[in-house]
């Protein structure tokens, strides 16, 4: 039995919820991410000058004005960062917006944030540089380039947020949190920091089609020590997970796209995945 849609409601298509993608950045000529790929851009002075200076004074007050009248948002439990005082942490968020998913972590709290993004995110010539001046931090596809993007995570950790979209796939507007893997709940077990979950969830506005954003934050949540390292890794993903659960379940109300399940050879479905942005 198909699931009811409301009249002019917009509708996508999927198969396969760990891996369909409706992302608007489909059609970019994504890079390699090897050992020419520079992960220590960041340790020239001249570009860390640059980049807190398009961090602090035009990117954080510029995406707040955006995010506000644009997108309605709200963050609620901002407080929550406090705890870590100077330190770093991880925050894991369900992955449901292009922009707002970029901007949102910059207004958690008031340290520099960063961002693991796959590597469209600096495939575009150009702008990389300016998209990693900006947070970006995008995933090695090599064995080599892992090593430095191991490091560079472990750098950051120590006093930066660090946003990981465990997910991976943008799903615009979905209200609800899809199954995802564990491997990137390691992070904080391998440097010993403590994880945030972030919720972003879609209410109705008064006025308006598009929905307000509500985003609710929930941690520390600590790397238990006294626990093997899979059992580590399996408490953080069960208290995360189970975080994005609740909150999206409880403050998720308004759907301005229905996502109905179907099979990889429905006409509808394929449509839905190439689509080049949402509108």
């Amino acid at each position: 039995m198909e699931t009811s849609i409301n009249e002019g409601q917009k509708v996508f298509y999927y198969a396969d919820e760990l891996n369909d993608d409706f992302a608007a950045t489909k059609s970019i000529k994504r890079k390699i991410i090897d050992k020419s790929y520079n992960y220590r851009k960041e340790e020239n002075w001249f570009f860390k000058i640059w980049a807190n200076f398009l961090h602090y004074v035009i990117v954080k007050p510029l995406t707040h004005l955006i995010m506000v009248f644009g997108y309605h948002y709200k963050i609620y439990n901002r407080k929550a960062f406090k705890e870590i005082k100077k330190k770093g942490c991880f925050v894991f968020s369900n992955h449901t917006n292009y922009m707002p998913d970029a901007y949102i972590p910059n207004h958690f709290a008031n340290k520099k944030s960063y961002i693991v993004v796959d590597s469209s995110a600096v495939s575009i010539k150009g702008i990389s540089n300016l998209v990693v001046a900006l947070g970006a931090i995008p995933l090695a596809d090599t064995l080599d380039a892992k090593k430095e993007f191991l490091r560079l995570l472990k750098n950051r950790s120590k006093k930066s947020i660090i946003t990981i979209y465990p997910e991976a796939h943008i799903w615009p507007y979905y209200t609800g949190i899809r199954p995802f893997i564990k491997d990137s709940m390691r992070y904080p077990i391998m440097y010993d920091v403590p994880a945030y979950s972030s919720s972003v969830c879609y209410q109705k506005r008064k006025h308006g089609k598009r929905p307000k954003i509500r985003v609710y934050i929930d941690g520390p949540f600590y790397p238990d020590n006294t626990l093997p390292k899979q059992e580590q890794i399996d408490k953080l993903y069960q208290q995360i997970y189970g975080s994005l659960e609740k909150r999206i379940k409880e403050n998720s109300t308004y759907e301005y796209i229905k996502y109905v399940k179907t099979t990889k050879d429905d006409p509808r479905y394929i449509k839905s995945l190439n689509r080049s942005k949402e509108k």
